[in-house]
């Protein structure tokens, strides 16, 4: 996908563990008056899935990397446990019912480009009425994005991130865009648009 992948997912997983949940997955939990069902795709080490398992929602995490999943379950405290089901697969091929929020962290825009429109119109689909996504699209300025390019990561403008929402409650839609550093240590360009939004 970019220059910025590498083997050691485990190794990733951990540089990660103590970083807090993204803003977008817990200002959309926040938005809901009790737990409900969550979904997390391309869910890592649980960085969103843990803390929404602690404050009592049931969630389905799931990520095509083995590490994940297995850093998910060694970091989910036995009590939470039966709160938590997992899936080792591409999210693109998984059916994961009727959530009342979808979270997707920064990895949405890795799915296959042929698959991302029937992915999206998925997730809209399966949400139930009142139901949110929170998650993060590339923008088209990014370093990863190279749209033309077969291992460029799905990106748009901003207007396009906009008509993707269309017939959606907007919560919050944030664009960011600055140079800064991958997760790994590497320099790029940052064009990120922070999505909540609210099926109606």
């Amino acid at each position: 996908m970019s220059d910025d992948t590498g083997t050691d997912w485990a190794a990733y997983y951990a540089k990660l563990k103590d970083r807090p949940p993204r803003h977008t997955a817990t200002y959309a939990a926040g938005r809901f008056k009790t737990p409900g069902y969550a979904v997390d795709l391309g869910c890592g080490a649980g960085r969103d899935a843990l803390p929404l398992l602690a404050k009592g929602w049931r969630v389905l995490g799931i990520d095509k990397e083995p590490d994940a999943i297995s850093a998910l379950l060694a970091a989910t405290p036995s009590s939470l446990r039966d709160k938590l089901e997992t899936y080792n697969a591409p999210f693109e091929d998984v059916e994961w019912g009727a959530p009342d929020l979808v979270i997707s962290s920064f990895a949405l825009p890795l799915a296959p480009k042929p698959a991302f429109p029937a992915l999206w119109s998925k997730i809209w689909a399966s949400l139930k009425p009142g139901g949110r996504f929170a998650g993060q699209i590339y923008g088209e300025r990014d370093t990863w994005a190279r749209k033309d390019g077969p291992d460029g990561l799905i990106a748009f403008s901003r207007a396009e991130c906009l008509n993707l929402l269309k017939g959606q409650r907007i919560e919050l839609f944030e664009e960011e865009e600055h140079p800064g550093i991958t997760p790994r240590g590497r320099s790029k360009h940052w064009h990120i648009f922070h999505i909540v939004a609210q099926k109606p």
